[in-house]
């Protein structure tokens, strides 16, 4: 009667069981199920474990137990009981404990020590075990362990079927879960990929918006200044426009004013790169400027900056920024080819002023230009170093050529700029404002220009500027111009990075150079050969204090606070050269001699009989 009442009781559990992991698709819940109906309805099991094979690994993860201890622990197919189960496909009995010490004998040394510390019981009173693999579709996805110790009866034949029965529904439903998991992560998978369509449709359909919207904008007249303004309202941001050489051409700025911005640049320019975006934090006023490269195939021109609150930007508003640098490349793009054209008309004009013929094409480019042929004009040409605007950097000299060319229109009203070879001619209106003050003003600021923009292109240069007679007419503008750049042949320069020269000083050294080269040297050896000779240290100082007191037209103050020396230093100095020379500066004839004579130095220091650079 009491086996009737026991067999009873094991079928309500197992119907329990078969309910219980038909019901739910949640694997764990099914594995704990299954152990502890397992170990209720097999009094001799002491130990319950499930092991599931991971296909990512290649391991059998211990997944749950029962009276295991907690432990965390993964066997190789084939290693241990479990591991022999799995690699054979078949349940394995063992009885014997020299079988079970074998068959654990292939399990790793260090996770054999710590099942010896985990479980409750010695391994060594195990007195059987049952290991059934899960099998689905002949392929074991796992294996059920039961084992028991000393002190109970061992594990037998019912216990073995109980086991297998148990083990194939297990299998069942953790492979219905399982599924049902890949069901629910392709339903999550398939929700992120809407997501990402919708999301990605707005900001097409929201890239599309922008792009008309500016396009329109720009087919109506519209500049770029006026793109910035309008995406200064869209992002609420501050917005400007800076070139290659980190010039702000356009902006709105909201916060900043122009001239913060300009001291600021100071401290994130030499973070940017040209091909990726930079983020900069000012600490006044506390903003974020985020500075997004205009990029035309790899040629960086230029950047657009957002001052804003935040770092960060959502999708719409990068979709913004990005079509705001698009369009104004665009825009960077077509100003660029204009400038080209524009560029090659005046090297034509150049060329046909040069020729002194197409007067039909001089009269229009006059026309186009404001040039107005009755007036009086001059030039300034500057050389650069050799090769400098066909060299393969010849597009970062464009960027000079630009700096120069608006340099020049806006101190020379009505002047344009033509590059030639390494030179830069800029040919403009001779006017009484456009004194030799202001001119050398000028020449200052190109050489200023020229350092910052050539620096900045970490390029190596030396600048020379000629400043050209008066043209006073169309037939002169050939011979001006040869005469100019002649000068350039002349030893002027003196290996100096930057020097200048006005046309009008130099007549005397071009007349000069008409004469052969020893007759010149017979001259100045014969007018100033005593002082190269004269053997005292101080002949250096005795040359240039002649040079000083002759240029300032023998003003002895002057020469004096030029040459930073005291009065008696200087009175002493000019009678030794009246001394040394044999002259007297009061006779115009021998003043006149020494003047000439340096007037050839100053052409070529090629002489045999004596080195400039070796007068000490």
């Amino acid at each position: 009667m009491e086996n009737i009442r026991r067999s009873v009781r094991e079928l309500e559990k197992i119907l329990e069981l078969t309910k219980l992991i038909n019901s739910t698709n949640d694997i764990q819940t099914i594995l704990n199920s299954i152990m502890d109906v397992t170990l209720s309805l097999m009094p001799r099991a002491d130990i319950g474990v499930i092991f599931l094979y991971n296909e990512k690994t290649g391991l059998l993860d211990l997944t749950t137990s029962i009276g295991f201890g907690s432990i965390d622990m993964s066997l190789r197919p084939g290693e241990s009981i479990t591991g022999i189960a799995f690699e054979k496909k078949k349940t394995l009995h063992l009885t014997s404990k020299e079988e079970m010490m074998a068959a654990m004998g292939t399990m790793d040394t260090d996770k054999y020590g710590r099942l010896e510390t985990t479980i409750p019981r010695g391994m060594e009173t195990i007195q059987s075990s049952i290991s059934v693999p899960l099998m689905f579709q002949e392929e074991a996805i796992g294996v059920f362990v039961i084992d028991n110790y000393q002190g109970k009866a061992p594990l037998n034949r019912d216990d073995i079927y109980l086991a297998e029965w148990i083990s194939q529904h297990a299998t069942t439903a953790i492979v219905n879960a399982k599924n049902y998991e890949k069901i629910l992560e392709n339903q999550r998978n398939l929700t992120i990929y809407s997501e990402m369509v919708e999301e990605e449709k707005n900001r097409y359909e929201y890239s599309t918006f922008l792009h008309g919207k500016f396009t329109e904008m720009v087919l109506n007249g519209s500049t770029i200044q006026d793109v910035v303004k309008e995406v200064s309202e869209i992002l609420s941001a501050g917005i400007f426009i800076m070139d290659p050489l980190f010039n702000i051409s356009h902006f709105s700025l909201r916060v900043f004013t122009i001239e913060e911005l300009n001291s600021e640049k100071a401290y994130f320019t030499p973070r940017l790169e040209r091909s990726t975006e930079v983020i900069y934090y000012c600490t006044k006023p506390s903003l974020w400027i985020y500075l997004n490269p205009i990029r035309v195939n790899k040629e960086v021109l230029g950047w657009v900056g957002v001052i804003s609150n935040s770092p960060r930007y959502n999708e719409l508003e990068k979709v913004t920024i990005n079509n705001c640098s698009t369009i104004v490349a665009l825009e960077m793009l077509k100003s660029n080819e204009i400038a080209i054209m524009e560029q090659s008309l005046k090297g034509d004009f150049l060329d046909n002023l040069l020729l002194e013929k197409s007067e039909d094409f001089l009269k229009k480019f006059a026309t186009k230009f404001n040039y107005d042929f009755r007036k009086n004009h001059q030039m300034t040409v500057i050389r650069y170093s050799e090769d400098t605007f066909d060299s393969p950097r010849g597009k970062d000299f464009k960027l000079l050529y630009q700096e120069i060319n608006q340099l020049m229109m806006e101190k020379l009203a009505g002047s344009f700029t033509i590059p030639k070879n390494n030179f830069l001619i800029t040919i403009f209106e001779s006017r009484e404002t456009y004194d030799r003050d202001y001119l050398t003003d000028l020449i200052y600021r190109i050489f200023e220009k020229s350092r910052y923009t050539l620096s900045h292109l970490k390029i190596d240069y030396s600048c020379q500027v000629m400043v050209s007679e008066v043209i006073q007419r169309q037939e002169d503008f050939k011979s001006v111009y040869e005469n100019t750049l002649q000068v350039f042949s002349m030893d002027l320069w003196q290996d100096k990075k930057q020097s200048y020269n006005f046309y009008e000083d130099l007549e005397i050294k071009k007349f000069l150079m008409k004469n052969k080269l020893e007759d010149l040297e017979s001259f100045v050896l014969k007018t100033l050969g005593p002082l190269f000779e004269y053997p005292n240290a101080s002949r250096k100082d005795l040359f240039e204090t002649l040079k000083t007191y002759l240029k300032t037209g023998k003003d002895f103050a002057l020469t004096k606070t030029q040459l930073h020396i005291h009065p008696n230093t200087l009175t002493y100095r000019i009678n030794r050269l009246k001394d040394i020379l044999d002259i007297d500066f009061k006779e115009y004839h021998d003043v006149l001699k020494l003047q000439i004579a340096l007037e050839i130095l100053e052409i070529t220091s090629d002489f045999k009989g004596f080195d400039l650079n070796k007068i000490e």
